[in-house]
């Protein structure tokens, strides 16, 4: 089991990530010690061992076994580790958003004529393309190009939704447009999906058609909850996350 000090926490993400350099301040001030950890870089069992909680943000294939090292030696991990490793699958994930309710667009393994979303199997392996090349192609639902993101943070207690609109990378570099206010039926899908993973944090990402439908598009577990306000929800998540002395 660990012996490090229960209240050394990791944070697998960039150290100049905006919101959780904010949350990191929080947590600081509230006593906890707190350490970044790139995620592009590997991470040892020395670096595990001196932790009590990783805040698995953001994960990449070669930190696989150092999650799978902090299950094995108590070290806990902020988001558990079988949905980490299932929802880096764009499929699976898909699966997992249209368990919950929500409406997800046709899925093709050949480029279809009509317009369409290339995407690669793993979120750690590129983004999606308008028209490009992909493993699966996701029907184009026609809509502006605005993205709709919604998140969700489970504090120990509740479940903090929000909800934004961005510009489409699909067309442009994304910009935050404005809050939204979150839609009654997909904010309780939201929290089926937080509940039956045991998930602390995610977003996930919607387009609205013409006829106001919401489709469901891709899970995020690394979603960076910026202009969300959900900071004091995140230095909650995470400090109820810690294990008991």
């Amino acid at each position: 089991m660990n012996t490090a000090d229960a209240e050394q926490i990791g944070i697998l993400c960039d150290d100049d990530q905006p919101v959780f350099t904010a949350v990191a301040g929080r947590l600081r001030d509230a006593g906890h010690t707190v350490r970044f950890f790139d995620p592009r870089s590997e991470l040892s069992p020395s670096h595990i061992d001196d932790l009590a909680l990783l805040v698995n943000k953001q994960v990449f294939p070669l930190n696989i076994p150092a999650l799978r090292y902090a299950r094995r030696t108590g070290t806990s991990l902020w988001n558990n580790l079988a949905a980490t490793i299932a929802l880096s699958s764009r499929l699976i994930g898909l699966q997992a958003l249209e368990a919950v309710g929500f409406r997800t667009p046709r899925i093709t393994f050949e480029k279809p004529d009509s317009e369409y979303v290339a995407k690669p199997y793993y979120i750690w392996n590129g983004d999606p393309e308008l028209n490009g090349e992909g493993d699966f192609y996701q029907e184009l639902i026609p809509t502006k190009p605005v993205d709709y993101k919604y998140y969700a943070v489970n504090d120990g207690t509740r479940v903090h939704t929000t909800a934004k609109r961005v510009t489409s990378k699909l067309y442009a570099p994304k910009r935050f447009l404005s809050q939204v206010r979150s839609r009654p039926t997909l904010r309780r899908r939201l929290r089926r999906l937080v509940d039956r993973l045991g998930l602390r944090g995610v977003g996930v990402d919607f387009v609205k058609d013409n006829e106001d439908r919401f489709w469901a598009v891709d899970v995020n577990l690394a979603a960076g909850y910026r202009n969300s306000g959900l900071e004091p929800a995140l230095c909650k998540s995470i400090s109820t996350s810690l294990p008991d002395r």
